[in-house]
């Protein structure tokens, strides 16, 4: 599959912080402002992360977009995008070139800004209405398959309101709940286990909507798609 890529290749630097302080990035020995310095817990050692400069609204920092929580020495690192815009760009980057066609039946895309105010959907293609979640969930590396994405059962009320709504009603198209995984799809399977009521589920199912799962990976050059598939008929059976 062809990758969604940068237009500048993201610069690898440390995520530094300091108890009591704002954190700061390291980029060759030197310390830099930074926006966005995104979750890392309460962690205070060095956090590996890539970053691109940031001109906006006069900073002259850098913003992280992704980090990794493996060893600041390791060489192949394997990364968390943080920036769930750039993930959106990236699909629908994914979309446009034909790679995510059983999902949004068409090529052609327009983005929230198109009409968010009637829709609040991220992607509307001629078949389909597509939401994006991006659960920014930092791996369990000892039980892996029990990470639970707690933002889900929301999710699934947001999309009910959707469909409920006068414009999905009027516009008679698929509706289609989209998560973007980033480390493999076991541990987002769990995501309903104890997490939200089997009824609720069986609501969303029984609308209509269709649950669907995109697995991508960041490097310093772009985004890539894994794979991409369908979960609705598997959703109560977690």
């Amino acid at each position: 599959m062809e990758k969604y890529k940068f237009g500048r290749k993201l610069q690898e630097a440390v995520l530094r912080r300091k108890e009591g302080q704002q954190p700061a990035i390291i980029i060759d020995g030197k310390e830099m402002k930074v926006r966005n310095p995104v979750f890392v817990g309460n962690r205070t050692r060095d956090v590996p992360c890539l970053v691109e400069e940031d001109n906006k609204t006069g900073n002259t920092g850098y913003a992280v977009v992704a980090v990794s929580f493996g060893n600041v020495d390791k060489k192949d690192k394997e990364w968390i995008c943080t920036s769930p815009v750039l993930l959106e760009q990236a699909i629908g980057f994914f979309i446009e070139n034909h790679q995510m066609e059983s999902m949004s039946g068409t090529c052609r895309c327009a983005s929230r800004l198109a009409d968010a105010r009637d829709s609040g959907f991220d992607f509307e293609t001629e078949d389909a209405e597509i939401e994006i979640k991006v659960p920014l969930i930092v791996p369990n590396t000892k039980e892996p398959s029990n990470c639970i994405w707690p933002g889900f059962r929301q999710a699934v009320k947001q999309m009910i309101g959707y469909c409920d709504s006068s414009y999905a009603k009027q516009k008679g198209k698929r509706i289609e709940l989209l998560t973007i995984c980033q480390h493999g799809t076991s541990h987002i399977q769990a995501m309903t286990n104890g997490s939200i009521k089997e009824e609720l589920l069986k609501k969303a199912v029984g609308m209509g909507i269709e649950f669907w799962i995109a697995e991508t990976k960041i490097n310093p050059d772009g985004i890539e798609l894994l794979s991409y598939c369908d979960i609705t008929c598997n959703i109560l059976n977690d």
